[in-house]
């Protein structure tokens, strides 16, 4: 029987990104089931995915002895197809196609480079479907379907300080875009995070009006905020997985970046808008000294409310 191997990043946002990989192997070769091995934090993600055979999380280990471990309870199979990410020693078993991640470019979108790794030229963006039994499971966080009205999602947190947009700006934006008058006037909001990113999200939430805010820092899987996402009306966050995983449910995505790549993980789309701070690469934390007089923030609140507000305006008119 014929079966691929696909490895998968352990970080939330690469795996995310490979998902646009998985789903054109599934429509392609759909009598091959596939095993995905990945990192626990994106696991749930690939174990939703209709066609995914088996999902092994790994936990590393020192001197990656989590690589012989992983190969041992995959058995003796010569794959199909390996398609590996992470340049892995499950990478050298025996198939009859390998795939090898060798390292991207610092200008070629991942989206892109991903799909050159499988021989296309075509990008295959990040997706991610919930099944009707997920969206149902979210009213306990979201309530029934005819009651729900806008909801403005908010990513405040990163897994780096420097990447992280003021806790108080995120509070502003959120204020102003739902306010009487805003692009989501009457909206709820709701606020991801991470278990262990409360100190960036929970200002948030506290400042917030109990009846208006969603708190979701730190009480959901991945696939669950996933399907959360995908009955948002707009996501404003950080590089983060978050922020792909908002492009990969298909709303509309604002990602705020700072240092890292944007050229290579900025959301992908043209339902996306990438805001970069000034200069680029500069981290979008407040510097120094900052005060509502001096110095100004590298990525100024003032422009990216203006920015976000004519982006929504132009995705809603098409």
């Amino acid at each position: 029987m014929k079966r691929t191997l696909f490895v998968a990043s352990n970080r939330l946002g690469d795996a995310v990104l490979t998902t646009g990989v998985l789903h054109y192997l599934l429509e392609t070769e759909p009598d091959i089931p596939i095993t995905v091995v990945c990192g626990d934090i994106p696991k749930s993600i690939f174990e939703a995915v209709p066609g995914v055979d088996r999902v092994i999380g790994v936990k590393k280990r020192r001197f990656s002895l989590h690589w012989p471990e992983v190969a041992l309870s995959l058995g003796p199979v010569i794959w199909h197809r390996i398609v590996d990410f992470r340049s892995s020693l499950l990478g050298f078993l025996p198939t009859r196609h390998r795939h090898i991640w060798h390292g991207g470019k610092d200008d070629i979108h991942k989206a892109q480079a991903n799909a050159q790794l499988i021989g296309l030229d075509t990008p295959l963006p990040p997706r991610i479907l919930p099944t009707p039994s997920q969206l149902n499971a979210s009213e306990k966080w979201l309530g029934p379907l005819n009651q729900r009205g806008k909801i403005l999602a908010l990513a405040p947190t990163a897994n780096f300080y420097q990447k992280q947009w003021h806790h108080e700006n995120y509070l502003r934006l959120a204020q102003a875009l739902t306010a009487k008058g805003g692009i989501l006037e009457g909206a709820r909001i709701a606020v991801f995070g991470a278990p262990g990113e409360e100190a960036q999200a929970m200002p948030v939430v506290n400042a917030l009006p109990v009846d208006q805010v969603i708190c979701l820092v730190g009480k959901t899987t991945p696939m669950e905020a996933a399907t959360i996402l995908s009955q948002c009306d707009l996501f404003v966050g950080n590089d983060s997985g978050l922020m792909h995983t908002a492009v990969a449910v298909d709303i509309p995505t604002v990602a705020l970046f700072g240092i890292g790549k944007p050229a290579v993980y900025r959301p992908w789309g043209d339902r996306s808008l990438c805001l970069e701070s000034s200069p680029p690469g500069t981290p979008i934390i407040r510097p120094e000294g900052y005060s509502d007089i001096a110095p100004e923030e590298p990525l100024p609140f003032e422009l990216v409310l203006s920015e976000i507000e004519s982006f929504y305006t132009s995705i809603i008119s098409k």
